[in-house]
């Protein structure tokens, strides 16, 4: 058994998104809790799954995480308020369990994922968070 190391990670990712409506009316927006729960839930799946494909390359190059306790920072590409917490929930729930199904983590519960926090970072041209790991991982 190795030693236990601490690490600072921090990467650019998007937030996640879904389709809405039909033909020419058909846009991409903003996934938020407000949204996302209503949906059906092959629906709901779906759009995780879809992430998952997003954040796999950046997940296996991770170490396995003994324990981690993520840091978000969102940034909207309009003045239009938000509820950061809305944003934050199904970016979190979807990056923990992308991290379980790659292996970085044993498990998303609370003895490997400590907790987490989220803030506002401001306006920019595009959606996104900055995501911070900061934890223990198990040296070779």
């Amino acid at each position: 058994m190795g030693t236990l190391g601490t690490t600072h990670i921090k990467a650019i990712l998007p937030l996640p998104l879904y389709w809405k409506g039909r033909g020419d009316k058909r846009r991409q927006l903003l996934l938020s809790t407000n949204t996302w729960l209503p949906m059906h839930y092959t629906q709901r799946n779906n759009i995780k799954q879809n992430y998952h494909e997003i954040v796999k390359e950046w997940c296996e190059q991770l170490p396995k995480f003994k324990t981690l306790k993520p840091h978000y920072t969102l940034y909207f590409n309009n003045k239009r308020k938000k509820d950061v917490d809305n944003y934050t929930a199904p970016l979190h729930k979807f990056l923990m369990d992308a991290m379980v199904e790659y292996g970085v983590i044993a498990d998303d519960n609370y003895e490997y994922v400590t907790g987490f926090c989220s803030n506002f970072g401001g306006i920019e041209d595009e959606n996104y968070a900055v995501v911070e790991l900061v934890g223990e991982y198990e040296e070779d």
